[in-house]
């Protein structure tokens, strides 16, 4: 089998490691202009009309290329042994069942996806063919918006002290994770539990509700801003007799009234009475159409995942 490994630590560096396994003369004559050096021989070539470097033959079937250690001289002299039909090794050796690199790239982001929705999406839209065609700007855009689906998104609850936040995080962990009170500012610090949500696995977030503070509650609603400036949808909840915060984007946002059994919440675009399961499936729904759009789901074009993007330079 022919093979490419990229062997460049993870380091700043000036010059870059590349190992290339198998017919040399099939990979390397046609990127070096001529065959390769004789065995124990390290010889200054060019590598196509991009970079040129060292190259050095320490088997009859193997060779370390040294270019330059920036990651766009690397990528394109491993895409041009890859042209040439080597594979890269980390994927094809973790997966030798797999019909070439592309197939790897897929299986082993199938090992580590979040979602039960990735594997559907991965096995039916997924690229796996070495040599399909280039995708379109508008392929790419949804491809990146469907690659929500393998890393949990934060959803992050938010709202003003006894607003009902961790009796809902509590109803949907199904857990007493959070300490229920009465007294205003019960939570302080933030409590998470992976839940899944029509088919999207998301990172719930339950924080200290928000308000004038100071000492130990004031730290703990202080480190909530990283919380909201990285999360992917804030949930923001009151209850009948409170007014939703308005400091975020809306496009980050979904409004929830709770306690909707005392009073519908006017400005609230869902309302819960906790606990209801029956309309936690719609709590769901709507997190899910938030963070990864129906149309996204339901269309039939290919889904450039992030590795096989990552490999193609896209």
């Amino acid at each position: 089998m022919n093979t490419v490994s990229v062997r460049t630590p993870r380091t700043a560096g000036a010059i870059g490691l590349v190992e290339v396994v198998g017919d040399l003369d099939v990979l390397l004559t046609p990127i070096l202009g001529r065959q390769p050096a004789s065995v124990g021989q390290l010889r200054r070539e060019s590598f196509g009309d991009f970079d040129d470097g060292l190259v050095y033959r320490f088997a009859e079937d193997g060779a370390f290329c040294f270019p330059h250690a920036g990651p766009m001289v690397v990528r394109m002299l491993v895409e041009a042994l890859v042209a040439q039909g080597a594979e890269t090794a980390q994927h094809a050796a973790a997966f030798p069942e797999a019909a070439g690199s592309t197939e790897a790239l897929l299986l082993a982001t199938l090992a580590h996806a979040s979602s039960p929705a990735a594997v559907d999406l991965l096995l039916t839209r997924g690229i796996r063919q070495d040599d399909a065609p280039l995708p379109s700007a508008e392929d790419l855009e949804r491809s990146r918006r469907l690659d929500v689906l393998l890393s949990p998104p934060t959803v992050a609850i938010f709202g003003p002290p006894n607003a009902g936040k961790s009796t809902l995080f509590n109803a949907l962990a199904d857990q007493q994770l959070a300490l229920v009170d009465d007294v205003a500012g019960t939570t302080r610090d933030h409590l998470e539990q992976q839940w899944l949500v029509d088919g999207l696995m998301v990172r719930l977030v339950d924080t200290a509700g928000v308000r004038e503070s100071s000492g130990l509650e004031a730290d703990a609603i202080r480190h909530q801003s990283d919380l909201f400036r990285n999360a992917d949808l804030i949930l923001l909840v009151a209850n009948p007799d409170q007014e939703f915060l308005s400091a975020l984007p809306e496009s980050l946002t979904l409004k929830v009234g709770l306690q909707s059994d005392r009073g519908i919440h006017p400005e609230s675009e869902l309302s819960l009475s906790v606990p209801q399961e029956e309309t936690f499936q719609e709590l769901a729904v709507a997190i899910r159409r938030r963070l990864l759009r129906d149309e996204d789901l339901q269309h039939t074009g290919a889904w450039w995942y992030p590795a096989v993007r990552a490999a193609r330079g896209l």
